[in-house]
């Protein structure tokens, strides 16, 4: 059996320059040992998914590398769901259904190892430049209480409250850094729901959770509660002059700026943590008051996790146990939409880039079966 993958590609140096080509062609005759092809079913589109695009382009984390794509162009990583198709590893089976790291593509070709009942992990040596974490597929077959009807949400929503769980998980660590006040920016978006959502619930007594988002986003933000406070990005000057800590989601450097000089050394930490203003600057080092904002990264948070989990399995349960709940709760006000065709797809993409999805909507890339 002939399998032909259709391939996403994008420009580094203009995101918007995107396209589907022709990718590889993978043979079932001709499988070496423990490699798996997957059928790529269904992936979702986040202001997440933008943030990999950024960071693989900075450099600071080798996210190009993990799907290699052709000379001057880069596939971006998308979190979803696939089926496998052919297998040449023994303890996987065709018919399994993988979630996992993917790229925007038809098909994937996989060489895995470390099998267990719950993950696979694909050990193509592209894949081996950051945490192991990406590069672990789960079983959803064996995963407790899975549910096909919430792939979807799962696709959507695990991998941005699995940041968000990071998020809360290194500010324990940091003792809250002594703050009052924890501000996060972009506080649409599900990975800034997450993270005030967690704050909230455990830590009340510890912090005042404060978002931050746009004036149309404000009321939806708020309908929410998942903050404590909701302010316009133009309310900056309301933020208590207190002890606090930035999380900056949005990745806008005016709106980070206004931040660092109304509180100055009132900021015991400034960490960029998304991008989802992609295209204002979110990266650029400034001179500001205060601290020097820090790029936070999740997976290094996930490394220092792994050291007290040995098994993958056991760090991918820890982070559903913290989510499930919140997933279910989401799925009351997440308005999840589906996109087929090459068309479709190139057009939501770009309404991403251009700031154009509401915070309620779900953009799910449905690519099983190709365009």
């Amino acid at each position: 059996m002939i399998y032909k993958s259709q391939d996403y590609i994008f420009n580094p140096d203009d995101f918007r320059d995107a396209k589907f080509i022709e990718g590889a062609t993978y043979d079932t005759d001709t499988l070496n040992p423990d490699e798996v092809i997957i059928e790529i079913d269904r992936l979702a589109l986040t202001a997440n998914t933008i943030t990999y695009g950024l960071a693989g382009k900075s450099g600071i984390i080798s996210y190009y590398d993990q799907f290699p794509a052709p000379q001057g162009f880069a596939r971006m990583p998308f979190w979803g769901f696939g089926d496998v198709v052919a297998s040449n590893h023994p303890a996987i089976r065709v018919g399994e259904r993988l979630y996992g790291f993917y790229p925007l593509s038809t098909f994937l070709l996989t060489q895995m190892g470390k099998v267990s009942d719950m993950t696979a992990r694909d050990m193509t040596p592209c894949r081996q430049t950051i945490a192991p974490f990406y590069n672990d597929y789960e079983r959803v077959s064996a995963a407790p209480n899975y549910d096909s009807a919430l792939d979807d949400i799962q696709s959507l929503l695990r991998p941005v409250l699995s940041t968000s769980f990071l998020l809360e998980n290194y500010l324990v660590e940091k003792a809250f850094y002594n703050c009052e006040n924890i501000i996060i920016t972009s506080a649409s978006s599900k990975t800034s729901f997450g993270f005030g959502y967690f704050l909230r619930k455990n830590h009340s007594q510890e912090c005042n959770v404060i978002g931050l988002t746009s004036a149309s986003n404000k009321t939806f933000v708020e309908s929410t509660q998942c903050y404590d406070t909701v302010l316009t990005y133009d309310d900056v000057i309301e933020i208590p002059e207190v002890s606090s800590v930035l999380f900056d989601l949005a990745g806008n450097a005016r709106v980070r700026a206004d931040i660092h000089n109304r509180l100055g050394n009132k900021l015991a930490y400034s960490g960029i943590v998304g991008v989802t203003h992609w295209d204002a600057g979110g990266l650029d080092a400034q001179d500001l008051p205060g601290p020097t904002p820090t790029f936070w990264s999740g997976p290094d948070q996930i490394m220092a996790l792994a050291k007290r989990n040995n098994q993958s399995s056991d760090l991918l349960n820890m982070i559903q146990d913290k989510v499930i709940d919140l997933t279910k709760e989401s799925a009351s006000w997440l308005n999840v939409k589906r996109y087929t065709g090459a068309g479709e797809i190139t057009a939501k993409y770009r309404d991403m880039l251009n700031g154009n999805v509401a915070a309620q909507d779900g953009i799910i890339f449905c690519v099983k079966g190709g365009f």
